[in-house]
């Protein structure tokens, strides 16, 4: 079942996500489960959900973290997945009808004026959702009601650009070539925007949630199986695809030997090309 919401005072990211972006994450769904898969696997396994909860997927994208949850909390148990994405939410709906999936509900809505249920969930987990808020606090404000005494809470977003090397050093490598858009402030929408923990921190608190903690989580991800692959990865997905598109002849040519040879110091015997992720694992509950 899918509920669908009026557009939110975060019309920007609304737009965005239900554009050029979210076709490419649609289409790359796969190879980002793949990506991501680590970060899934810690995502569950700190929620620690069990048979007959029930639990709100955050910014649910695809669904993959949605179908994970689903086969923990089990029949007794339902897993409910909000984003502002359509496309995504179709491919989400897709996946779990054919896997059979039965105890999962889609909400195509902003979580941050949505109006859940009060008391409805046992456990909120987000990869990834929580930090495109045109306004965090509120967002916040809106879905702690929607949480039991007593649930827990886990998100896991990026920490700063300057760690997360698979955003970043394709685009310093190209950068010579081609003109790149501004980056997002530290505190505007964006995948970095929860990257301070003292800010997350404050949006949480204010919002009442308690114990707050942040568990830093390195590791390599996979952006390609051969070098070549992982250079039109990224060329297509993430910050270079719109510049590179407007960039013709010898300089597009000399931008892409630029990331090709940034990418190779990266490829590893096996051939697949690895680049350092950084994230927080921010956990916290109602009490």
């Amino acid at each position: 079942m899918t509920i669908e919401q009026k557009p939110s005072f975060n019309d920007h990211e609304i737009k965005d996500w239900n554009g050029q972006r979210a076709m490419l994450w649609v289409k790359y769904a796969d190879r980002l489960d793949t990506m991501f898969s680590t970060i899934a696997d810690t995502l569950l396994r700190t929620a620690n959900i069990s048979g007959g909860e029930k639990v709100l997927d955050l910014g649910c994208g695809n669904g993959s973290t949605t179908l994970l949850a689903a086969s923990q909390v089990g029949p007794n148990g339902s897993v409910t997945g909000v984003d502002v994405s359509e496309p995504m939410i179709g491919l989400a709906q897709a996946r779990c009808a054919n896997a059979g999936i039965t105890n999962v509900n889609y909400i195509l809505g902003d979580a941050a004026e949505y109006p859940f249920d009060s008391g409805s969930f046992n456990v909120l987990i987000s990869r990834f959702g929580s930090m495109f808020f045109g306004n965090p606090e509120v967002a916040f404000q809106n879905i702690i009601p929607a949480l039991t005494f007593g649930a827990r809470v886990v998100l896991i977003v990026w920490r700063s650009p300057q760690e997360n090397l698979w955003a970043t050093k394709p685009v310093e490598a190209a950068k010579e070539f081609i003109e790149m858009p501004l980056a997002p402030g530290p505190e505007d929408p964006g995948p970095f925007s929860f990257a301070d923990t003292e800010r997350v921190k404050k949006i949480l608190k204010v919002a009442g949630f308690s114990g707050i903690d942040f568990t830093p989580l390195d590791l390599l991800l996979p952006l390609g199986n051969t070098l070549e692959d992982a250079v039109n990865y990224v060329m297509e997905m993430g910050p270079l695809s719109a510049p590179l598109a407007t960039v013709k002849g010898d300089k597009r040519e000399m931008a892409i030997t630029a990331i090709t040879n940034s990418l190779r110091d990266n490829q590893g015997e096996d051939g697949i090309v690895r680049l350092a992720g950084a994230c927080w694992i921010v956990t916290c509950g109602v009490s």
